[in-house]
């Protein structure tokens, strides 16, 4: 009897441990999905020279149809002028800034006292790209 209530008292703790584990492994693929997609917008937006409206839409679309992450929460900054490749200095580097708010880091964060709004993160990949337009 004694070891079923100890088995009581301890089960739950490692219940939580287990769903965090899971949440990791989610949480890594979203941000390997962001990751993926990025650069492919990159490598688009150095053809063109900038990124343009059609690529941002198209960047937003795929994170969204990938994991599920609604446009709302996709922030995308990006310089609108075009630059080239034969430009000296950083006339040629292309600026973007991707952020995705991510929900969830903890699993059953109210056990833990974190609120819903503490258990939200920002992924922000934030770098420049060599424009490759002539």
């Amino acid at each position: 009897m004694k070891q079923f209530i100890v088995l009581m008292g301890v089960l739950p703790i490692l219940i939580i441990f287990m769903l965090q584990m899971g949440l990791d492994q989610k949480n890594s693929q979203i941000t390997s999905i962001i990751q993926a997609s990025v650069y492919a917008a990159k490598e688009d937006a150095k053809q063109e020279g900038c990124f343009t409206n059609e690529i941002k839409e198209k960047l937003k679309n795929e994170i969204t149809r990938l994991t599920g992450i609604t446009s709302e929460k996709i922030n995308i900054e990006t310089d609108s002028k075009v630059k080239y490749r034969y430009s000296n200095g950083e006339e040629r580097l292309i600026y973007y800034k991707i952020t995705v708010k991510i929900d969830e880091l903890m699993a059953a964060n109210n056990i833990y006292g974190i609120s819903d709004e503490d258990n939200r993160y920002n992924y922000v990949i934030d770098s420049y790209t060599a424009s490759e337009k002539i």
